[in-house]
């Protein structure tokens, strides 16, 4: 446990701001909210940076949330009033369109929400975004270690992939993080009890789990836990967890208990001379693919390139091909790209008709098609050669009805 501890102590000196630090991201961010006031807006700091919980990144991310009485006058004021800002940003669309900009190293959105004092008022998800920064800083003044506990599970996640409720990664929202460690109360508590349960509700607004899975929207289920908002009991805020990222998370924390070290702490940048060392040892395929699309950059981008990306590994092993390892690189922008370690089964088996009377004709066509054909366990079969460029030129009107290209090259290992 004292080794554990070590580790924890080492990490958090890493991944915390010093107060000089924290100081100056206030003060960039203070000269914003100025900035929107001057233009008769009411906005405030939001996110990790006011609750404490920011941890060190190559650039910070900082959200400023302008608040409106209703949709009404979000509508008529924010774009209108925001577009003055002397800031070089842009307009972006999330669930809310957004305006985003950099300034002194530091990526800002300004994100309008409507001021809310009961969940059933909200018209948005963004509408809690105040509420859940409330709820957290009031549960750190309660208890300080809880700022610390985060900083590790945010830390951990981002070096494991797992941090980001983008759909093109899956994962945990930094707040879905910091109810995590307000229900188990540690870091070490969520990597030790958080594969045991399936439903958490914090702050017990349901009787039991029965109640959950009945009053809850059953679009929001799906993902492999479910954790109630403590602010709003209908919400699921690990909503969008998928279930490989959850898979990555559980398997990351097994391997630290077992053999804990700060490694795990440190985020693991695919590298392409590894990956072309190990297919070059194991004698398999590899593979390279450059993806673009002209969606907007991040979620929308991002999960569109992904997407492609999935469909072409099902798509092979739907054909016997054996995909060893994947690895999708997304950072930002409209570009991205991924590679493939995998076997490549040569010749394949098609599967035709059931070999009955009533299927006789569908048979002689699949024959005529074919012309070599035998028959297996009861069906029409035929053998079929496997070629990649055959393979990924038949993917290209599925590419073009996502609104993604690619190109793709065998590399040499």
């Amino acid at each position: 446990m004292a080794a554990i501890q070590k580790i924890l102590n080492e990490v958090l000196k890493n991944v915390s701001l010093t107060a000089e630090e924290e100081k100056k991201l206030n003060q960039i961010s203070k000269k914003v909210v100025t900035k929107i006031s001057k233009l008769g807006l009411n906005s405030q700091i939001g996110g990790s940076l006011a609750k404490k919980t920011l941890i060190k990144k190559n650039k910070q991310d900082i959200d400023i949330f302008v608040q409106f009485k209703d949709k009404e006058e979000m509508d008529k004021k924010f774009c209108s009033k925001i577009k003055n800002l002397d800031l070089e940003g842009r307009f972006l669309h999330g669930s809310r369109d957004y305006y985003t900009f950099s300034q002194e190293g530091t990526i800002f959105e300004i994100i309008p929400v409507i001021k809310i004092t009961k969940p059933a008022n909200a018209e948005n998800v963004t509408d809690f975004s105040l509420m859940h920064v409330s709820f957290i800083k009031k549960e750190i003044n309660k208890n300080k270690r809880l700022a610390n506990e985060i900083k590790l599970a945010k830390a951990f996640c981002h070096a494991q992939n797992c941090y980001g409720a983008e759909s093109y990664i899956g994962g945990f929202s930094g707040y879905a993080l910091e109810v995590l460690i307000y229900y188990y109360g540690s870091f070490l508590n969520l990597l030790k009890k958080i594969q045991r349960d399936k439903i958490i509700d914090p702050k017990k607004q349901f009787k039991n789990k029965n109640e959950v899975l009945r009053e809850v929207n059953q679009s929001k289920l799906n993902s492999p836990i479910i954790l109630i908002d403590p602010t709003h009991k209908y919400r699921n805020v690990c909503a969008g967890l998928s279930n490989e990222t959850y898979a990555v998370f559980l398997k990351s924390a097994k391997e630290f208990l077992k053999n804990p070290s700060i490694e795990f702490f440190t985020k693991r940048e695919f590298n392409l001379a590894n990956f072309l060392q190990r297919t070059k040892k194991e004698k398999l395929v590899a593979l390279k693919f450059t993806f673009t699309t002209n969606k907007q950059e991040g979620d929308v981008a991002g999960t569109k390139m992904k997407k492609l990306f999935r469909f072409f590994i099902e798509e092979l092993k739907r054909k016997e091909q054996e995909v060893i390892s994947s690895e999708f690189v997304y950072e930002k922008g409209q570009q991205a790209e991924a590679y493939l370690a995998m076997k490549i089964k040569e010749q394949i088996e098609i599967i035709g008709p059931k070999n009955t009377k009533e299927m006789k004709l569908a048979i002689e066509n699949f024959r005529k098609a074919r012309k070599v054909i035998y028959f297996s366990k009861g069906f029409a079969c035929a053998k079929e050669k496997f070629d990649l460029e055959s393979f990924f030129e038949k993917q290209t009107d599925i590419a073009l009805g996502m609104n993604v290209g690619f190109d793709w090259t065998k590399l040499e290992n």
